[in-house]
């Protein structure tokens, strides 16, 4: 059922431009006090949660309780110690990894909340969370920007080559996907009606699984295809995003929800542009934090991310488009 967090109590006003690049993990140096809403999990939306807490940091007067976000992957850094007094964990690399983090941590708050790019889990396992949807994004699969995939493919035929077995003859091309854990994995599967993949799929590139949104796996392979976010393959040069036509999918798969984007952008378009499996991003909380001041007002409807120029213009900046659902929990 939705529910929608607690109003806060003032509405965010509005902040003028942060001077500066949003960084990776807290800055040096910094240690997230005990009381801030410190969160980790999903690599698609790392960077775009990077810029919001950056500037709901910078606003003045400054939040009592400032928020940052521990990136799902830093090269050299596999542990992080997520604030003051917290234990040193496994740095947690994707939408699962994160919300399972942020579910052993119980009522510690040593994790306030898990960046996700899939839905709750319906096995009742994620029922006292509450992920609060704030944008929206688009999934298709991705090639290298010379390649010999064609530029749309039907549900049917992802299905076909992401369910195949290694020698078959549906395994017709490299299928990557991202490693276990991953929303962007989970999503694609589901849209393409799967829940678990062939052995034509690889989810290792060079000996180490793949990372989402890593256009390594892609480039100089004309036979190779990924799963990419639309909004995260912007301004990567050296790939495509393509369409894919829903109208054809395996026997008893519903109709997924797509949507037409512009790839230079992520944002909605009437016509051109390519067609991709439409999905919401959340931010997970526990349910009983949705009373919580500090956590309506950064998340909530009348939040600072739902409700600042700045912050809107964040999540567009960072190729995901503005959500209609902005603070609701869709669990």
């Amino acid at each position: 059922m939705r529910s929608t967090l607690i109003k806060a109590a003032v509405v965010v006003t509005t902040i003028g431009a942060f001077a500066g690049t949003a960084q990776a993990d807290p800055a040096a140096g910094v240690v997230p006090a005990a009381t801030d809403v410190v969160g980790v999990g999903s690599d698609t939306t790392q960077g775009v949660l990077n810029t919001l807490t950056a500037h709901y940091n910078a606003k003045s007067p400054a939040p009592a309780n400032r928020a940052y976000s521990w990136d799902a992957i830093v090269p050299g850094s596999t542990t992080i110690t997520p604030k003051a007094g917290a234990p040193t964990i496994t740095r947690p690399n994707g939408s699962s990894a994160g919300i399972s983090a942020l579910i052993a941590d119980g009522s510690t708050h040593n994790l306030d909340y898990a960046r996700s790019s899939r839905k709750a889990k319906s096995d009742g396992t994620e029922a006292n969370y509450g992920f609060i949807e704030f944008a929206r994004d688009t999934v298709t699969y991705a090639t290298a920007s010379t390649s010999n995939v064609p530029t749309t493919l039907t549900t049917l035929d992802l299905n076909k080559l992401y369910a195949s077995a290694a020698g078959s003859a549906d395994c017709n091309r490299t299928a990557y996907l991202p490693q276990s854990g991953s929303g962007t994995r989970a999503f694609f599967l589901e849209s393409i009606g799967l829940t678990a993949p062939g052995t034509c799929a690889k989810d290792t590139f060079g000996g180490q699984p793949v990372q989402e949104h890593n256009a390594a796996p892609l480039v100089g392979d004309a036979n190779a295809i990924a799963p990419f976010s639309v909004g995260r393959a912007v301004g990567i040069s050296t790939i495509k995003v393509n369409t894919v036509d829903d109208s054809v999918r395996p026997a008893g798969k519903a109709a997924a929800e797509t949507a037409r984007v512009n790839p230079a952008d992520g944002q909605a378009v009437t016509t051109g542009g390519v067609v991709a499996y439409d999905r919401a991003l959340f931010n997970v909380i526990r349910k009983a934090d949705k009373t919580v001041a500090k956590f309506s007002g950064l998340f909530g409807t009348l939040g600072y991310i739902c409700t600042n120029t700045t912050a809107r213009a964040d999540i567009i900046a960072a190729g995901f488009r503005r959500s209609s659902n902005c603070g609701v929990d869709r669990n």
